[in-house]
């Protein structure tokens, strides 16, 4: 806790959020790894600084948070008791089990002292990313009140909008779409992105 003017933050107010790290709940984003004690036999306590540079930690009343930074992305852990004692993933049967299973083999794997060939979970493929900023783009002309010719033009240039007729243009149909994905988007639609969507 960092007191600034008497009042005490969690994280300290100077950071930018780029800086700062931000600890979310496994059931916010799938890829927070919780652990348990267990008694399951072959069970192996967490050796924490094997893993690799620790980037941050908080201890909640959840449990403890590790964020562990890995070339692969970060490796983020929910511990609910001590990392010396054997320990279990837990791993709800939801729609994110697919998102849960492959971050909990990307620690399986460090642990095992395999080289990480997983992918991370929810990395973006080159198509997703650039639909995503088409999307912003759209939405941010939408905002400024262009028109839906206006924002294809700046989108996909004149010259292939004077292609076609644009009353039945699939680029005006296309233009539509993005607007509105931007639009889902910013109504929280950006939360799908925390689950791979």
């Amino acid at each position: 806790m960092v007191g600034v003017g008497g009042f005490p933050f969690a994280i300290d107010p100077q950071l930018t959020a780029v800086q700062a790290q931000v600890f979310w709940r496994p059931d916010v984003l799938p890829t927070v790894i919780p652990l348990v004690p267990t008694s399951i036999e072959g069970a192996r306590p967490l050796a924490v600084s094997e893993l690799g540079g620790v980037v941050v930690e908080r201890v909640g009343a959840d449990g403890r948070h590790i964020i562990i930074r890995l070339d692969s992305g970060d490796l983020r852990l929910l511990l609910a008791g001590p990392a010396d004692h054997p320990l279990a993933v837990i791993l709800p049967l939801d729609d994110d089990l697919p998102i849960r299973a492959t971050a909990a083999l990307r620690l399986w794997a460090r642990m095992a002292e395999r080289r990480n060939q997983q992918e991370q979970p929810l990395a973006l493929t080159r198509q997703r990313r650039d639909r995503l900023v088409l999307l912003v783009r759209a939405l941010d002309g939408h905002l400024a009140e262009a028109s839906y010719r206006d924002i294809a033009e700046v989108l996909f240039g004149t010259r292939r909008i004077e292609r076609e007729t644009w009353k039945t243009s699939s680029l005006r149909d296309r233009t539509i779409r993005l607007v509105r994905g931007g639009i889902d988007l910013m109504r929280a639609g950006y939360r799908k992105l925390l689950r791979g969507h």
